[in-house]
């Protein structure tokens, strides 16, 4: 993902090493699709467990 820009790594000199992870403005254009995936995988696990 840091490779495509859709984040940002940052490691830091800790103890122990902490590496911390930013969103870019590039990653965030995904959160629309991701939204739409989350709500297909909750209408179809609505599908499985229905009561018949």
């Amino acid at each position: 993902m840091e490779m495509n820009h859709l984040v940002i790594r940052t490691v830091r000199n800790t103890k122990s090493i902490t590496v911390e992870y930013q969103i870019t403005a590039f990653g965030k254009t995904l959160v629309p699709i991701i939204d739409e995936i989350a709500k297909w995988g909750t209408a179809y696990r609505n599908t499985l467990y229905k009561k018949a």
